[in-house]
């Protein structure tokens, strides 16, 4: 009997164990995000960009001990070629195999994604795909497809101003948006962040076999509603080499009530939570490979 305990409670733990394996992109009913013009963060300049050539915002969840995670990132880097997009790497907090998650990255993940689950890829802050099965033929047909979803913003401009102060670890930043509000939802506010990235980290202990990790998100910087302003910023410490950089994010924030109501036809979302098996289900697996072992032990 003590054998067949043993086995129930392996069943168990393993059954319980989420799959972020793959899912059907979700659409977002919360707005969407613009921007992405940076600068390198070591040196003073200007980005100045019309809406209509901005790239894709990719937000990324990942962590370094997940291992089909590598296959998204390649997915990503594979369309980066043809796709005007510009990816942000968001990595776990508070997890002792990954040195790169920040409080506010991992706030921003929950507050407007309810949460991350490595992996998970948000395109232009309104279609996420979790996981690193297709649901088309491949990662890449999917994620050219979000990629290139029209925001249809019209005519307007996202600048960003960058002077290093002498000491080179701050500056000041200046941010000014111009877009047509009648382009936006209605009742939508805009709101503007930087948001700091490392080029690449380099993490050898990483479980994933990567080892220098790109695009990593180091400090998101809220600005506010106001569509212009300066800002003083201290730049975080730099993992290895001085590639930090920074960025202007545009977020389109619809008033709360606001969202479509879902029909009865439409599928329900992926969600964390989806890759937990039916409790009942669990239990009636358990039962049948209890009675077969209590059969065969008389």
């Amino acid at each position: 009997m003590r054998s067949v305990a043993t086995l129930l409670a392996l069943l168990l733990c393993l059954s319980i164990i989420p799959s972020s394996q793959g899912g059907q992109a979700e659409q977002l009913d919360i707005g969407f995000t613009f921007g992405g013009n940076g600068l390198d963060a070591n040196q003073s300049g200007n980005s100045s960009s019309s809406l209509a050539d901005l790239p894709a915002i990719v937000e990324y969840y990942t962590a370094t001990w997940c291992a089909n995670c590598v296959e998204v990132e390649h997915a990503l880097d594979n369309i980066e070629q043809s796709v005007n997009i510009q990816q942000f790497h968001f990595h776990r907090n508070n997890d002792s195999e990954d040195p790169w998650g920040t409080d506010a990255g991992e706030g921003r993940w929950n507050a407007r994604y309810d949460g991350g689950i490595a992996p998970t890829v948000v395109f232009n802050g309104s279609i996420k795909q979790i996981g690193s099965v297709a649901q088309d033929e491949t990662l890449e047909a999917d994620y050219t497809s979000h990629a290139n979803e029209d925001l249809s913003l019209g005519v307007g401009t996202s600048t960003l101003g960058w002077v290093l102060n002498s000491d080179n670890v701050s500056g000041t930043a200046t941010w000014n948006l111009v877009v047509d509000q009648e382009n936006l939802p209605l009742n939508s506010t805009v709101s503007s962040m930087i948001w700091i990235t490392e080029r690449f980290g380099n993490f050898p202990e990483g479980g994933n076999g990567v080892e220098d990790y790109p695009h990593i998100v180091r400090g998101v910087i809220e600005l506010g509603q106001n569509a212009s302003g300066t800002i003083e910023i201290d730049l975080p410490t730099p993992h290895d080499d001085n590639d930090l950089q920074i960025f202007l994010v545009h977020q389109v924030n619809l008033p709360e009530g606001e969202e479509p109501e879902e029909t009865e036809e439409q599928n329900d979302p992926v969600s964390p939570s989806d890759g937990l098996p039916n409790i009942g289900f669990i239990g009636g697996v358990l039962a049948l490979v209890c009675a077969a072992l209590l059969r065969r032990s008389d």
